[in-house]
């Protein structure tokens, strides 16, 4: 299960660094590239790498202890309700209870994945003539308990409800239910044959509309098989963790000890099987009205904030491919990082106690934050804040005048262009040299004046990106 976990990551990883560097020849790999841009997307991909990543060293660091008898953490064990061990069997302490009847047992994969609820795992620790098959559709060849069956001349027993199924729990003396078949025989006399035989009952596992999918797939099966049914009202104990669609519906679990006690009246085995399950139910109510006490559910905001700051770090490294640049003069234009909050802070227009850390806030988000170093000194810079907007603009005075503003400007107006980001900037009235770098970069003014904008002690302008030159 965990190789299948990083697999997936690695799948994701790889599909995500294909589109974004090696599939732009041809139309279907524009189309790949756009999404790739969707921000909705790139979040996606970051969260589901960052999110194996910590569960990776939450099983390194505390790997959960597991029961030796049902493989189960200690917290949801149901070994109490199982049957008792044999002490006196040295190869088999496990005592599990054996049946005439062989259950096999047809497993959708999307439930195989829900471990802690499903039943099929609690059968299997009690029945001894037990078998599990997964997959999305099964044929003959694939089942070789069900051949050998069917060459010994007998039909396997499908539990499935339709119109042609025997009921398993027809009166004899109700003559309103006995139907006569096309040969004479009635459907009591049927029952009854398959009654003294050892059968192999077959059932599908998977939520109702799974199981008719996988029905519907195997239409050989189901031509070998005897379709069988029960209609005897039941209580159904799984429908207080997982809601069944219907009163009269029931736990694979549920059912497969139904059919058991009518094919050979094996109460002790049902008995046993609803002890189990009604153990794992009331686990699992009582984590339910416990669970806003687990430490693990309880995220302090510096938690979250790591959560979050990785996850940029992996959208940056994956998407952002912002390289180093030579301008005409020697000069460098790079992207911020961490270590520059310091130098940014300082030329903040309004610094204060928290300038630095905010600084650092913003320089994480990673996407169109750049610098233009001198010598290997800072002397320019351009901030994409919390917000979403370009801000922070600044030149020292003995660097101006070299088009550093409007290179930096453009270079962050391309990368937000290419990430599919909104390009929105606030500009204080008055700045003209900040107006006139925006200007150069194809921006545009929305509101001449500064009566209705967000801060208006500044009285700042909204510029946005120009239609032309989102078009170009």
């Amino acid at each position: 299960m965990k190789a299948g976990i990083f697999l997936g990551m690695a799948i994701i990883a790889s599909l995500v660094i294909a589109v974004s560097f090696g599939l732009s020849s041809s139309s279907s790999s524009s189309k790949n590239k756009n999404i790739s841009k969707a921000p909705h997307f790139q979040v996606k991909v970051a969260s589901s790498i960052t999110k194996g990543e910590r569960r990776k060293e939450e099983r390194q660091s505390n790997a959960r202890m597991l029961c030796e008898r049902c493989q189960r953490p200690p917290a949801i064990c149901v070994c109490q309700a199982l049957p008792a061990p044999n002490n006196n069997n040295n190869t088999n302490p496990n005592q599990k209870l054996s049946t005439q009847t062989t259950v096999l047992v047809l497993q959708h994969p999307n439930e195989f994945r829900k471990k802690t609820f499903s039943t099929v795992p609690l059968m299997s620790l009690v029945l001894e003539n037990m078998q599990v098959k997964r997959d999305y559709k099964f044929e003959l060849d694939d089942l070789p308990m069900v051949q050998e069956y069917l060459e010994k001349g007998q039909k396997p027993l499908l539990l499935f409800p339709s119109d042609d199924a025997i009921s398993l729990d027809e009166n004899d003396d109700d003559d309103d239910s006995v139907q006569e078949e096309s040969d004479g025989t009635k459907n009591v006399h049927r029952i009854q044959r398959i009654k003294e035989n050892e059968n192999l009952l077959i059932v599908f596992d998977g939520t109702w509309a799974e199981a008719k999918r996988m029905a519907l797939a195997s239409p050989r099966l189901l031509e070998v098989c005897e379709p069988v049914q029960f209609q005897s009202p039941a209580v159904c104990l799984y429908d207080a963790v997982r809601k069944e669609p219907h009163t009269y519906c029931l736990s694979t679990l549920e059912a497969c000890a139904q059919a058991l006690v009518l094919l050979e009246g094996a109460n002790d085995v049902a008995n046993s099987l609803k002890n189990v399950l009604r153990l794992m139910v009331d686990i699992q109510l009582n984590m339910e009205r416990h669970r806003h006490d687990d430490p693990r559910r309880l995220k302090g905001k510096q938690q979250l904030y790591e959560r979050n700051r990785r996850r940029r770090q992996v959208e940056k490294t994956l998407f952002e491919k912002t390289q180093p640049k030579i301008l005409e003069d020697g000069a460098v234009l790079r992207p911020l990082t961490s270590s520059d909050a310091p130098f940014l802070a300082s030329n903040w227009y309004h610094p204060s106690k928290s300038s630095l850390r905010t600084m650092e806030q913003c320089l994480e988000h990673g996407f169109a934050s750049f610098g233009i170093e001198e010598d290997g000194t800072l002397c320019a810079g351009i901030v994409r804040l919390q917000d979403g907007t370009l801000g922070m603009l600044f030149v020292d005075e003995v660097c101006r005048r070299k088009g550093y503003g409007t290179a930096l400007v453009k270079e962050a107006t391309r990368v937000l262009q290419e990430l599919a980001r909104p390009c929105v900037s606030f500009i204080k009235t008055g700045n003209v040299a900040a107006e006139a770098c925006f200007r150069s970069a194809g921006w545009v003014v929305v509101d001449q004046s500064a009566n209705s904008l967000a801060n208006q002690n500044m009285k700042r302008r909204k510029w946005i990106l120009a239609a032309s030159s989102v078009d170009s």
